[in-house]
């Protein structure tokens, strides 16, 4: 049985005849009739009975209509979504991102393109932390948010910047300061991320390099909790700044620099360069590409 004996049998009912659905179906006569007739033989049951030169469903084929009507407008469903799926108007594209950087990156892009393809599901995936870029590059993910990599297998654009910043309370010293040298934490009771956290990243190595060491008084991957415990004078926080929701971007908190420089480091959306996307992931990088100032 197939789709195409289905749309034979609707129409020879409607038309009343083979001669009239082959012309309806600007089909040969003979093989609207062999492909009814094949059906009829799957099925093991008449479903056309002759009246003069006309045919009359019988009852099996008055009961069957309904049913091939179903499948006949299913099917013409699956062409029509294959067309929207090959234009990129349907579809759906995979985001692995760490939690801060949907809030502060991709939220607003992400809500752009729905407004431009609404039937294009993008499935959102949130993190602890960063994502390998072996997520895109063996098809678990499309896009997924990482710091600057240089590597053939991907390709990618700047979403902004990430900035360590300190927390501390309003009536602190450093409150008000502009910027914190990362040598001025040594002997500071700190709050900071996990060991695979951005700002760890950025932190630790200037100060391994100085022969510092932090005194951490309380280490989480909540930094929502670790910016209101350092508020509340239970040490500084050392954090992103896009860890900070709720916050303007352009907050006023002292930002740690390492001498003259201060510690920030791109964020990076990056999809494979190793296999084709598909025309929703496709148009989902052009709306990003189009969006992002360059």
């Amino acid at each position: 049985m197939d789709v195409r004996q289905l749309r034979y049998l609707v129409e020879v009912i409607d038309a009343g005849s083979f001669l009239g659905a082959s012309a309806r179906l600007d089909t040969a006569q003979p093989s609207v009739w062999r492909q009814v007739k094949a059906l009829e033989k799957e099925l093991g049951v008449p479903l056309f009975e002759r009246s003069g030169r006309s045919v009359q469903p019988t009852s099996a084929g008055l009961l069957l209509r309904p049913l091939a009507e179903q499948v006949l407008a299913s099917a013409d469903k699956l062409v029509d979504l294959a067309v929207e799926v090959r234009h990129g108007r349907a579809g759906i594209v995979t985001v692995e991102c760490a939690y801060p950087h949907l809030h502060r990156f991709l939220a607003p892009l992400i809500g752009g393109f729905h407004s431009l393809q609404p039937d294009v599901k993008v499935a959102i995936h949130g993190l602890p932390g960063l994502p390998e870029v072996e997520r895109v590059v063996d098809g678990d993910a499309d896009v997924v948010t990482c710091l600057p990599r240089v590597d053939p297998r991907i390709a990618g654009i700047e979403l902004g910047q990430a900035r360590i910043v300190v927390v501390v309370p309003e009536e602190h010293p450093w409150r008000r300061r502009p910027t914190v040298d990362v040598t001025e934490l040594a002997g500071v009771p700190v709050l900071v991320g996990p060991s695979f956290s951005l700002s760890r990243n950025l932190l630790e190595p200037p100060l391994r390099a100085r022969g510092l060491a932090l005194d951490i008084v309380y280490e989480s991957h909540d930094f929502a909790s670790l910016a209101a415990l350092a508020r509340a004078g239970l040490g500084v926080a050392v954090v992103a700044d896009d860890h900070l929701p709720g916050e303007p971007i352009d907050h006023d908190w002292p930002r740690l620099h390492d001498g003259e420089t201060s510690m920030a480091t791109p964020v990076w959306l990056y999809w494979s360069t190793q296999r084709p996307l598909s025309p929703a992931v496709n148009g989902f990088v052009r709306h990003v590409q189009k969006t992002v100032p360059g």
